[in-house]
């Protein structure tokens, strides 16, 4: 007896290539996006939104949008607290102090619809063992006013690291991008030596961890802040290059494969001498992005909408 098995003709047409019809080498046949597409160059000038922060946030290091206002907090050596931004004018509304926590390098915030994240991971001579993420429970923070609240804390390690040797802005395990996905937290290195960055994840339960990378991506830049799009399955990496800023796109990617889906950068060249920090969704194709003060430029937030990119 002879036995015939019939393969469906969709089982033989599952291509992998380049799906985004914008790409360079967009393929037409292609089913499975393999993460190949390729783009032209382009640079944009985004909309100053906010001219000038306040002094008390000139070294705005993070940024989330909740309550329908920004809200920051001060790099390293700042107050451990975080503050509410007017929308248009910058204004400091409402300022939440964290009363067990210290800031030793704060570098993102981050959070999900119960949680406010705060990540104390900066690492700038790479011999850090203390890397902490402070978990504030948005139901203890008042609508208006000043608050206090206890944070809880996530702290952990990078499982790949064995060298703790100082090396001053020329190591690869500090980080300054946090993002919250799911039920983890995820972290993207900001590699001074090889220009790269890492993937980590840790719970978001309070605990004591060990991370792992994931994955890695060249960048070609320093990666400081990511801001995710839920509704279109976008991730944004913003970040700086010899003090000009830039961002990664990330998209059509498959759960927390991040750096598997297309990835296209936008330069700011006409940004200069700016170091771009935090980054936040306002929309479903509008998002924002904060600048620490520099010798040349205030303390501003800037504000771009994706429909303009093509």
């Amino acid at each position: 007896m002879c036995v015939i098995f019939l393969i469906p003709a969709t089982a033989l047409s599952q291509q992998e290539g380049c799906t985004d019809s914008t790409a360079l080498n967009y393929n037409e046949e292609a089913v499975i996006n393999d993460g190949s597409c390729l783009y032209s160059p382009l640079s944009l000038k985004p909309q100053v939104l906010i001219k000038k922060l306040p002094k008390k946030v000139f070294e705005t290091s993070g940024l989330i949008w909740w309550r329908n206002s920004y809200w920051t907090h001060n790099d390293s050596g700042g107050e451990h607290e975080i503050y509410r931004l007017d929308s248009l004018t910058g204004k400091i509304l409402q300022t939440v102090y964290i009363s067990n926590a210290e800031n030793v390098d704060w570098e993102d915030i981050d959070q999900d619809d119960d949680f406010i994240y705060i990540g104390d991971f900066g690492n700038n001579l790479g011999n850090r063992t203390d890397l902490i993420i402070y978990r504030l429970p948005k139901s203890e923070i008042a609508q208006n006013g000043h608050d206090t609240v206890v944070g809880e804390k996530i702290l952990f390690q990078y499982g790949d690291q064995e060298d703790f040797t100082i090396k001053n802005r020329s190591n690869d395990y500090d980080c300054e991008a946090l993002l919250s996905y799911g039920d983890s937290l995820y972290l993207f290195t900001k590699n001074w030596a090889d220009q790269k960055s890492r993937i980590y994840a840790v719970p978001k339960n309070p605990g004591r961890y060990t991370a792992f990378p994931l994955d890695e991506f060249t960048v070609d830049g320093l990666i400081t802040g990511a801001g995710m799009n839920f509704h279109k399955n976008q991730l944004v990496l913003c970040g700086y290059k010899n003090y000009l800023p830039f961002i990664w796109i990330l998209s059509d990617f498959r759960n927390n494969d991040f750096f598997g889906g297309n990835k296209r950068r936008i330069d700011f060249k006409e940004l200069l001498a700016t170091q771009t920090e935090g980054i936040t969704f306002t929309g479903d194709t509008t998002f924002s992005l904060s600048a620490e003060r520099t010798k040349l430029n205030k303390a501003k937030i800037f504000r771009l909408d994706l429909q303009e990119i093509r």
